[in-house]
């Protein structure tokens, strides 16, 4: 049974405007945040959403602005006009630029921070150090062997989708914007139980059966750009294969939903491509051994049957 409300598409695309959404909106953020991702979606809803674009950094940065901007309450996000967008986005292109400090005090001031509490990051903090990150997540590796140098920093995502912003804006006309729409994302998690969970690379399957407590895994819980494993005991924990948009795309290939959808649904098999893959990787065509052999006749049963048969009629 599944409580997943949405059109049924042929075959699921990895890198839909709605997908995009769904994974910058996770369920614990302000009504504020959803307001500045839908708004930064229907500005952004006819830029190319491909492999290659850089529009999903664009539509994570817009996204990020327009919240800061419109936190306080006294305007909403489509009150943000296209001028001024224009020149927070503009500035020089050899250094980082200043909307990362303004976002920075926004997430803060609305504590949505890094949480001195629970001391972990809050998923909009996950967001925009992703957004901001100007060592491509190499820091983290450098870190654990004395032997490797610290990587020197380069421009980050957020730099880039600046000056590419910078030049879109400049040429916008507001009386566009209300001529646009953009899809309706529901902020709110992807749960999927299953008894069978698999992370798939293009030459292994790999089974996630228990949790660090030893306990047994039994759903996966995708909300906003996280995407966590529920054991039975109800322990939560993070997988380093396991990515939020391919589980998302698995369950679109099992279910026929769109990518972007939201709610419970049982499948009697979840099988995830590794984060090492691309979004867009079908493990069933892409793993040696989940796709289909190149020669039919090898491994089917019928063949077995076939020459046991023989060997029968022979003896």
């Amino acid at each position: 049974m599944s409580d997943i409300l949405a059109a049924k598409s042929g075959e699921p695309s990895a890198y839909d405007l709605d997908l995009e959404m769904s994974l910058l909106l996770p369920s614990s953020a302000p009504a504020s945040w959803d307001a500045a991702v839908h708004e930064a979606a229907r500005l952004l809803v006819d830029q190319p959403w491909d492999q290659s674009s850089g529009a999903p950094v664009d539509l994570c940065t817009l996204s990020l602005l327009l919240f800061a901007r419109t936190y306080h309450g006294d305007c909403a996000p489509r009150d943000v006009s296209a001028a001024e967008l224009s020149e927070a986005f503009h500035g020089p292109a050899d250094r980082e630029p200043e909307i990362i400090g303004e976002i920075d005090r926004a997430l803060t001031a609305t504590g949505q921070g890094w949480s001195r509490v629970t001391r972990r990051d809050t998923p909009l903090w996950s967001i925009f150090n992703a957004a901001r990150d100007q060592y491509g997540g190499r820091i983290g590796a450098s870190l654990l062997a004395d032997d490797i140098e610290p990587p020197a920093p380069g421009p980050s995502p957020t730099r880039g989708a600046a000056g590419r912003l910078a030049a879109f804006f400049a040429g916008y006309r507001d009386e566009a914007r209300e001529q646009t729409t953009a899809p309706v994302v529901a902020p709110g998690p992807l749960i999927v139980e299953s008894d069978r969970i698999q992370i798939a690379t293009a030459h292994s399957v790999r089974p996630v059966s228990r949790c660090l407590h030893d306990d047994q895994v039994s759903s996966v819980r995708v909300d906003g750009p996280a995407a966590i494993l529920v054991c039975d005991q109800g322990h939560a924990s993070g997988h380093w294969e396991l990515d939020a948009s391919r589980v998302r795309m698995a369950v679109a290939r099992a279910t026929g939903a769109r990518p972007s959808a939201q709610g419970r649904h049982r499948l009697p098999e979840l099988v995830v491509a590794s984060a090492d893959l691309p979004r867009h990787s079908d493990p069933r065509k892409v793993n040696v051994f989940l796709r289909e052999p190149k020669h039919p006749l090898v491994g089917r049963d019928d063949v077995l049957e076939r020459i046991g048969r023989l060997i029968d009629d022979r003896g």
